[in-house]
């Protein structure tokens, strides 16, 4: 299990994109969050058209958004770059921009999700957790399925079976860029980062490229 993580609500939702765009989807995410509280797939289902529209507009995600990042905590110089966090943690909003050819650590995210892939492409492995997490430090996965993910697609997290992916890019000369719209703080909380092969799983906190940890 990974560590317990206790997070102190922030003063305030953060921007650090100021998009009239991303202003319009997170007040209508909020407004689907808050009337599908005991349905996340029907949470899920309702927020991807608006998810899909955001995805599809042009020039409201910045430059600096968009770039890798050599001091990665998620290792190959990924950058994972904090756009949105609501004031109770609870909704969060993040660009994960992959290096050409680079792959992410096997992890979970243990909180509903949704993907979109902004621009490049992506090849995403799916994996399910078969044993039942009793002995510490050991996981055992199995393969659900690995998937071709183009500009414009969307996919959906939602745990315990649908939360635990690798995602590598397969563009050539360009990072790939994903947008997360997540209903956790997932780059501060405490994890789990797997090793198939070797059977093992350890807590990790990913964080984010533009926000210290807090």
């Amino acid at each position: 299990m990974p560590q317990t993580t206790v997070l102190e609500p922030l003063q305030a939702d953060q921007w650090f994109v100021d998009s009239p765009d991303l202003r319009e989807f997170v007040a209508t995410a909020k407004d689907i969050i808050s009337s599908t509280t005991h349905n996340r797939a029907e949470t899920l289902n309702t927020l991807e058209p608006y998810f899909a529209a955001l995805l599809k507009k042009e020039n409201w995600l910045p430059t600096n958004f968009a770039q890798p990042n050599p001091d990665s905590g998620l290792g190959g110089g990924i950058g994972q770059w904090l756009l949105y966090r609501s004031q109770d943690r609870s909704l969060t909003i993040f660009s994960l921009v992959i290096p050409p050819d680079e792959i992410t650590p096997v992890h979970d995210h243990l909180s509903w999700g949704l993907v979109g892939l902004y621009q490049g492409k992506q090849e995403e492995t799916v994996y399910r957790r078969v044993d039942n997490g009793e002995l510490e430090g050991y996981a055992y996965l199995e393969t659900v399925g690995t998937y071709q993910v183009k500009t414009g697609d969307i996919y959906h997290l939602l745990p315990p079976d649908n939360d635990i992916h690798s995602v590598k890019a397969t563009n050539v000369f360009a990072p790939s860029i994903s947008i997360h719209v997540m209903g956790n703080d997932t780059g501060s909380i405490w994890r789990h980062h797997y090793h198939p092969q070797q059977q093992s799983v350890r807590s990790f906190r990913s964080g984010y490229s533009n926000v210290l940890f807090k």
